[in-house]
């Protein structure tokens, strides 16, 4: 490659280079809203986006299969990273929809690779914006530019990050035994990928069979941060939004009471106490809860769960005690509480 072509090239792309930053941050945006619009469920372990680096598009300029008619397609660049392989496919149609689309110079690193190789997978769209899109006054300036959307794993981009920092950074061929090494390690990071799928998809499983059991009042299951995030959405739907402050400490206290499955749970809350919860219009679940407790039995959460450290009660609490036959000033004598 010709030296000074190289230079030039890199003139001309450090006088732009804003823009393609700019770019780079509007498709995140829009991909960001779409997907949260279309897929509120799919949990994002990290998006981010940039523009080439300089000295990056140097090194890339002269190597050998690059000449003065090749089109540079990861000028910017975005990279949404996800916990669980499937969702792959569902942000690819999001893609597919929202950008004109590169066929070309877009690969799946998953085909590219076959069934009998290991190494990095994943999905690369290079994209555009469509001419409607390009028409709307915040993309005028993006018209004709063309943005690099990675769509990975977190297992899967763990790899790509160590194997292009050790590996293919390397010049030549890796000895025999790292070169083994290496692909014993990509086949272990691929099969914790298709576990972390398998285990994602039982997990859904779960939760929605917990969904729909204590829907129809089957309140069966143990105790834990799923099954009491679901009961308290089903038994105090009018709360909105549920807050858990701390969701480990409330199942400690529900362990200390003696309580173990959520029928056991269920059994304590008093009517009356429902309708108090409506008027006051508490949001903290946590609180909730552990005035079902203390309003059950005072005398067993007192002496058995209230930690000592916690030397404060609020007066709206205080007074609802008091309201539901809580000898509460004894209480609170005999505890150190004092009312805030």
């Amino acid at each position: 490659m010709n030296e000074q072509y190289v230079e030039a090239r890199i003139r001309e792309f450090s006088k732009k280079r804003i823009f393609y930053e700019n770019f780079a941050e509007q498709v995140l945006n829009i991909l960001k809203v779409i997907i949260k619009e279309e897929y509120p469920d799919i949990k994002i372990a990290s998006y981010s986006k940039r523009a080439k680096e300089i000295e990056s598009l140097r090194k890339k300029l002269r190597k050998d299969k690059y000449n003065e008619t090749s089109e540079i397609t990861d000028l910017a660049g975005v990279r949404i990273i996800t916990y669980s392989k499937k969702d792959i496919p569902l942000i690819a149609g999001i893609i597919k929809s929202s950008f004109d689309v590169d066929i070309q110079n877009s690969i799946d690193k998953t085909l590219s690779l076959g069934n009998n190789k290991v190494g990095y997978r994943g999905d690369h769209y290079v994209v555009s914006f469509s001419a409607d899109r390009a028409r709307m006054p915040e993309n005028k300036n993006f018209k004709d530019l063309k943005c690099e959307i990675q769509v990975t794993s977190l297992i899967a981009h763990t790899w790509s990050e160590i194997t292009h920092e050790k590996g293919y950074k390397f010049e030549g061929e890796l000895p025999e035994e790292l070169e083994r090494r290496k692909n014993l390690l990509a086949g272990m990071l691929e099969l914790a990928d298709l576990e972390m799928d398998a285990y994602v998809e039982s997990f859904d499983s779960y939760v929605s069979k917990i969904e729909q059991e204590i829907e129809k009042g089957c309140l069966k299951y143990q105790i834990n941060s799923m099954s009491l995030e679901r009961f308290m959405a089903w038994r105090f739907p009018d709360i909105a939004p549920q807050i858990f402050r701390d969701v480990d400490l409330i199942l400690n206290e529900l362990r200390l009471y003696g309580l173990s499955t959520i029928k056991e749970l269920d059994e304590l809350i008093r009517s009356e106490y429902e309708t108090e919860i409506r008027k006051a219009e508490w949001r903290s679940l946590d609180g909730i809860i552990r005035n079902i407790l203390i309003l059950h039995d005072a005398e067993l959460y007192f002496t058995k769960v209230w930690n000592p450290s916690m030397n404060q009660m609020n007066r709206k609490n205080y007074e609802l005690y008091q309201k539901f036959g809580v000898d509460v000033d004894r209480i609170c004598n005999e505890h150190n509480i004092c009312i805030v």
